[in-house]
């Protein structure tokens, strides 16, 4: 329900500001805090991606949902919200009004995981690291994972941050198995064609500055 004219503001601020302020925040990760994660957690993220790529189809299935309303939620919840949606929608020969649905609902979800996560986090006993990875694992899109992390402190946000990204560095591959997936399971799918990917460009200035 936004005026016509603060369409071009909102959109510059959603996309242009929020990029820069994600690779500024490369300047303030801590070294040690990287090598500290490691291995163990780039192992971490692929099997939650996995899990909730796979557990998301399943799950909207269940529910009677359309395959591909199915498959455009899993993808969202499972690498970076609507970035992902609309990278996987095209492979799989998506309609706008499933697009449409797919964004809505993951914003939806994003929204309760920002106010409810930081309520968790005295609970379940998890330090502010331990928070930025439960944040930066979970909740959809980068900037509802700074919304749900720095608040609690500079430290879960920057862990949280690491996480967000390293998750966003999987929507490639993941793109690329969707459409194949899709390919083989759709008789009407041959004539999609197979999606172009690239690494977003503030993941490597990101990348730059924390070196």
């Amino acid at each position: 329900g936004a005026r016509d004219r603060l369409e071009d503001g909102i959109g510059f601020a959603a996309k242009d500001v929020l990029e820069v302020a994600v690779v500024l925040l490369g300047a303030s990760v801590n070294l040690a805090m990287l090598r500290s994660a490691g291995v163990p957690l780039a192992l971490g993220l692929l099997g939650f991606v996995a899990l909730a790529l796979v557990g998301g189809i399943v799950i909207g299935r269940a529910f009677g949902l359309t395959p591909s309303l199915s498959v455009l939620i899993a993808a969202g919840n499972a690498i970076c919200g609507n970035s992902a949606i609309a990278a996987v929608a095209p492979s799989i020969g998506a309609r706008r009004e499933d697009t449409a649905s797919a964004v809505a609902f993951t914003a939806l979800l994003g929204m309760v995981a920002v106010l409810a996560l930081p309520l968790l986090m005295q609970p379940l006993g998890l330090s502010h690291e331990q928070f930025g990875v439960l944040a930066g694992s979970t909740v959809y899109a980068v900037p509802q994972v700074l919304a749900a992390a720095y608040p609690v402190s500079d430290a879960a946000g920057e862990m949280a941050t690491l996480v967000k990204l390293t998750r966003v560095l999987l929507l490639g591959p993941m793109v690329l198995i969707i459409a194949a997936w899709w390919r083989r399971t759709h008789a009407d799918a041959s004539g999609l064609k197979m999606p172009r990917v690239g690494l977003p460009w503030f993941i490597v200035g990101f990348a730059l500055l924390a070196l």
